[in-house]
């Protein structure tokens, strides 16, 4: 079983032996009296229908020598259907991801959540204990991943042990056998910096698109080929947890330029909670607002919905701010001319739509190139997300 996962702060993106799934990267803790009879059907369609989506109906409890974090748990979508309290990443610890028992309970829960699917459509003995060997391709924060031993540390804990997933979804647990053939980490930026180049037709045209509209000046001298042939660019991954600035020159990352802020997109999303919080408007935390903001707002909501938006909208300014000292610290550590800022990542997406983060930036540039314009380019929305998790895919078929 190869997976590609780009497990980021607020929403895992994976591709599980072909099949692609994005879901909150949330868990929910079952006290005991949180726990529900297990699912029942009134016939076999309905079975099939619910087996098919399985995925997103995770029940779990983990054996593994290398997570400490004990107790039975709703993972992504299931967590967030529950209505319990949601358990995520600590965006703001000083640890990562490489350290956080949640990347392997999310990883784990997929990996075995897809070898029960396999099980179930080839029609195995549930009951047996059921095993899969995995080769996992994913990838850290660039603050995490240049950081001397951690990414092996990280495949550690993955390799040479026998990690044990049971499914309480059912009167009869199900259990798999998790062991992992190889892990390949690599850095968040980077990977969507791979798939830039690889010429995707859809997305290299988006991107001449947006610079035809933002840098008219600039657009019949730069071309398609341009854009995604360039060996000296920035690439900007704003995620949930952090923001990923990798600097690459002739064709290589540069390590001592490229840096992560500790900080991404959630960040502001907690500093609005809190802001709303004051102004009477009531969200539990920023999961809560982040799924409200993405409802559709109806004529009973739409007062409502736009106030809320303007509020948190509002948050934005500071982190961007932040942002543009970052890429400034590290175009002083380039040591060369970048051509072109690709902006990326979930946080990418409203950052572009309700902030000033391009003009601040393409200021930001020029005192680095003589006062000429760097141009400054976001990703399509359907795109920006999953740019990571489509790196992640190319060197999977190259390790594979």
């Amino acid at each position: 079983m190869i997976i590609s996962n780009d497990l980021g702060y607020g929403s895992i993106k994976v591709n599980v032996k072909g099949e692609e799934k994005k879901f909150p990267s949330v868990l929910a803790i079952q006290r005991e009296q949180d726990i529900l009879a297990p699912v029942e059907f009134e016939d076999q369609s309905e079975k099939d229908v619910y087996m098919k989506d399985f995925l997103n109906h995770m029940d779990v409890t983990v054996s593994s020598s290398s997570v400490k974090m004990q107790g039975r748990y709703l993972i992504g979508n299931a967590a967030i259907d529950s209505g319990l309290q949601l358990t995520s990443f600590d965006i703001n610890s000083l640890s990562g991801k490489a350290d956080s028992d949640l990347s392997l309970i999310f990883t784990l829960s997929l990996a075995a959540g897809k070898r029960v699917k396999e099980a179930y459509e080839s029609g195995e003995d549930l009951s047996n204990t059921l095993k899969t060997e995995v080769t996992l391709v994913t990838a850290l924060p660039v603050k995490e991943g240049k950081k001397k031993d951690v990414k092996d540390a990280y495949k550690n804990r993955y390799l040479g042990k026998v990690h044990q997933v049971t499914f309480h979804n059912f009167a009869n647990p199900v259990t798999v056998s998790v062991t992992f053939k190889a892990v390949y980490v690599a850095n968040e930026g980077e990977t969507a910096a791979l798939y830039i180049a690889s010429n995707e037709k859809k997305l290299t045209n988006a991107l001449k698109k947006d610079l035809d509209d933002n840098f008219p000046e600039l657009s019949k001298f730069v071309s398609k080929e341009d854009i995604i042939s360039s060996k000296n660019i920035g690439i900007l991954d704003i995620g949930g947890g952090t923001v990923d600035i990798i600097i690459i020159i002739n064709g290589k990352a540069v390590a001592s330029a490229s840096l992560s802020m500790n900080e991404g997109y959630d960040n502001a999303l907690d500093e609005a909670v809190d802001y709303l919080t004051e102004h009477q408007y009531s969200f539990k935390d920023r999961t809560d607002l982040k799924e409200y903001l993405e409802q559709e707002a109806t004529g009973l909501s739409k007062r409502r919905h736009e106030a809320v938006e303007n509020m948190v909208y509002e948050q934005l300014d500071p982190f961007c701010d932040r942002i543009v000292d970052n890429v400034s610290k590290a175009l002083n550590k380039a040591g060369a001319g970048i051509e072109e800022f690709i902006c990326v990542g979930g946080g990418s997406i409203p950052m572009n739509a309700h902030s000033n983060l391009r003009s601040a930036m393409v200021e930001k540039l020029k005192q680095y190139n003589g006062g000429d314009i760097v141009p400054v380019l976001f990703a399509p929305d359907d795109k920006a997300q999953t740019l990571n998790l489509e790196g992640l895919k190319f060197i999977a078929k190259k390790v594979a």
